[in-house]
């Protein structure tokens, strides 16, 4: 009779190189549309008159856009997962593509099951989630990068309007003078309506592309300014001034919440603190937790409820500026 043990672990190896076969697969499909799709534009371009500066940043654009050729692509514009997947990696600053991100997740996924059946440890399940972990702490800190930017941003468009710019000009100079991501996405809109989409709908679009605190009140502004006529530099400055002083009582909360959030990251360390201190001077009494089977079972019962426990004390001390 076979050991119950080494079925597992076959089953487990099995999973994983299914998954991570079909994964690479796809993704080497993939690669393979994007290089032709790339190469098509090279060629489109160098065969044109005139290929300047303007030419060689459409061919930037293109080619970091080339990836919509994609089987995933085509996917992700049907389906509202891969959809919110693809724009959760804009926001974060596209680290990884949407084909890359797919074969990590499952290659990581595909892992964690082999791991699984092999050490009988459930939270190495958990390996697959780590792309997600690691895009969306990119996006938070570029989307809170944006919204430090924004004051300045706001005042530099407010001054190119009241010089006589248009609004196109206004924001390819904030686009021009400040850099990711505030510069990027003001660039980008300017860069729409240069290319003959309604303004209406550029500026809509910085706020679907976009989950910033402000954006929403400033594309309002905008938006209201365009249909009704206004002085919109006026606008413009009171909003700077309701952001700035919004962040400064931001900072006031955070500072006064900081002993729970400390207090929280405390209890959360706390337990394994003990545990490793308790393994230097006695390594067979804690080894149990990872040893034996029940062991393995209340460790990632411990680790789940910690993990809970730390995520509802974080966001207890979470106050909305």
């Amino acid at each position: 009779m076979r050991d119950p043990a080494v079925l597992s672990n076959l089953i487990g190896l099995t999973v994983f190189l299914l998954v991570a076969g079909v994964a690479l697969a796809v993704h080497g499909r993939e690669e393979q549309r994007r290089q032709r799709a790339v190469e098509r534009v090279r060629r489109a371009l160098r065969e044109q008159e005139g290929s300047g500066p303007d030419a060689l940043v459409d061919a930037g654009l293109l080619e970091t856009q080339s990836d919509l050729s994609s089987v995933l692509s085509e996917a992700a514009q049907r389906l509202q997962v891969l959809r919110s997947i693809d724009l959760l990696l804009y926001r974060a600053g596209r680290p990884l593509t949407l084909s890359s991100f797919v074969v990590a997740s499952a290659g990581l996924l595909g892992l964690g099951l082999f791991l699984t059946a092999a050490t009988g440890v459930p939270l190495l399940i958990g390996l697959g989630a780590l792309p997600w972990l690691v895009v969306w702490q990119k996006k938070t800190k570029r989307m809170r990068a944006f919204d430090d930017q924004f004051p300045q941003a706001l005042a530099l468009f407010s001054r190119a309007l009241r010089a006589g710019h248009g609004l196109t000009s206004g924001l390819q100079m904030v686009g021009e003078s400040l850099g990711d991501p505030v510069g990027t996405e003001f660039a980008l809109v300017a860069k729409e309506i240069s290319m003959g989409l309604e303004t209406g709908t550029a500026i809509a679009n910085l706020q679907d592309r976009l989950d910033a605190t402000d954006l929403a009140v400033f594309t309002t502004a905008v938006l209201v300014q365009l249909e009704t006529g206004g002085n919109l530099a006026e606008i413009l400055d009171n909003m700077g001034d309701v952001v700035r002083e919004r962040m400064l009582f931001g900072g006031k909360v955070r500072a006064l919440t900081s002993q729970s959030r400390m207090s929280a990251n405390i209890l959360a360390g706390l337990p394994f603190a003990i545990a490793g201190m308790i393994y230097l001077f006695d390594p067979g009494y804690v080894s149990l937790l990872w040893e034996d089977a029940g062991g393995r079972l209340l460790s990632s019962a411990l680790v789940i409820s910690i993990s809970i426990g730390f995520i509802l004390c974080r966001r207890l001390a979470r106050v909305e500026a």
